[in-house]
């Protein structure tokens, strides 16, 4: 152990003394992060929407027009200065939308709306649908369970979870106060009594109201300290973009060390050649841990509110990871120092930008996400830290992404490592 670490820390002191090294480490990706978070911070990043359809229309059940009256007045509460965290939209009641939620591409059908809401959805326009079900209220006063189906796009399983956490909010508060009215009917023995029902309601309801439910909060974080940041989305991105370049410079190292003898120098020294691997891999994760941190630090400075501290740890190491096993893989595909620089270049800046590290990535079109969750690593972290930064997330709500960096992580080295040769 102490000969791999031994070669690990002197991989890392040689490229620390390389001012070109440093300026790839330290210097670029704070500028670049600056750069972007401006851009973003100052861009008119709408308000994410969430449509609901309501299978009773009307007035006619008063307990779900609530539903999504409350829903839409927890969405209105700020998830950044300015900025509310969802726009509701209720397209069983189409004269109450306004501009923002299109009421104009409705159809004329109400029978056809829950497939137009899907189809906002599936095309970007809308974050999420919310449907309630017919006798939607009468069920929830009789006592019956009511079930509140959400819909996102597929294949984003971070979004299931955080419109589901935020529609629960309200299922709760709805039922909560259904549940005390009902104790109460039945302990005055009023249960025909519906105005007595209607009544004990609205107390428990208010209740509610006065005091909101806690997980509200965890949907408001901010993502700086100042109005109009984008330090939450460019820290992370950049970050992750510049890991994966010093990562895939392992590829002009090992070039470099068999051309000048270094690599035959350790193998003629009492240590095994997994171990010279061993230590050659712990440099450039150790480095690029170290980019990965500076770029934390100078978001904190910003003002970035990173969340669960556990889950920054947990997506920083396993990122890190699995960019190091990339490129391992990349380094058995290269012959040349120009050939190792160009794809040590290529490679980031098309991961990147498809892996939602320079925008978000919900403003890609659906088949451009489908391509980044795919192929770059950078989607999968870069999609933890929104979730953590944006949301609230801690690490349970990270497992999707955690399992498909192992899963990089696994396939990177398991091709490196059949491939690779020292000589």
């Amino acid at each position: 152990m102490r000969a791999i670490l031994d070669i690990a820390l002197n991989q890392v002191r040689i490229q620390l003394s390389e001012r070109g090294v440093l300026i790839t480490t330290v210097v670029m990706p704070v500028i670049m992060m600056i750069f972007i978070g401006i851009f973003t911070g100052q861009a008119n990043w709408s308000t994410p929407r969430l449509d609901v359809v309501r299978a009773t229309e009307g007035e006619s059940d008063p307990l779900a027009v609530q539903f999504v009256d409350i829903l839409r007045a927890n969405g209105q509460k700020e998830a950044a200065p300015g900025q509310m965290t969802y726009r509701v939209c209720d397209l069983s009641a189409p004269e109450r939308l306004d501009a923002a939620c299109e009421r104009e591409t409705l159809p004329a059908r109400a029978q056809d709306m829950a497939a137009e809401a899907r189809r906002r959805v599936d095309s970007g326009d809308s974050y999420g649908a919310v449907f309630l079900p017919a006798g939607f209220g009468p069920s929830l006063r009789a006592g019956e369970p009511v079930t509140v189906d959400v819909y996102t796009r597929g294949g984003d399983a971070n979004a299931a979870q955080v419109v589901q956490r935020f529609v629960d909010a309200v299922n709760t508060r709805v039922g909560g106060a259904v549940l005390a009215a009902q104790a109460a009917a039945e302990k005055a023995g009023a249960q025909d009594d519906p105005a007595f029902f209607d009544r004990v309601y609205t107390l428990a309801d208010a209740t509610w109201s006065a005091e909101p439910v806690a997980i509200e909060q965890r949907y408001s974080t901010l993502t700086g300290g100042q109005e109009g940041t984008g330090f939450g989305q460019s820290a992370p991105g950049i970050g992750a973009q510049f890991v994966m370049i010093i990562s895939l410079t392992l590829a002009q190292i090992f070039i470099s060390d068999r051309r000048n003898g270094t690599l035959q120098r350790l193998m003629v020294m009492p240590i095994s050649r997994a171990q010279i691997l061993a230590g050659k891999l712990l440099g450039q994760y150790l480095m690029g841990l170290l980019t990965y941190g500076l770029m934390i630090g100078a978001g904190t400075l910003l003002g970035v509110r990173w969340g669960d501290p556990l889950g920054v740890l947990v997506i920083v190491l396993l990122y890190t990871l699995a960019v190091t096993a990339m490129g391992l893989a990349f380094s058995t595909l290269v012959r040349t120092s120009g050939q190792a620089q160009g794809v040590g270049l290529l490679v980031p800046m098309v991961m990147a930008p498809l892996g939602g590290a320079w925008w978000a990535a919900n403003l890609m079109p659906q088949t451009m996400q489908t391509i980044g969750r795919i192929i770059s690593p950078i989607a999968w972290s870069q999609g933890a830290f929104n979730q953590m930064v944006f949301y609230g997330a801690t690490l349970p709500d990270l497992l999707p992404n955690i399992a498909v960096l192992l899963l990089f992580t696994a396939v990177f080295f398991a091709f490196g490592l059949a491939r690779f040769r020292l000589e």
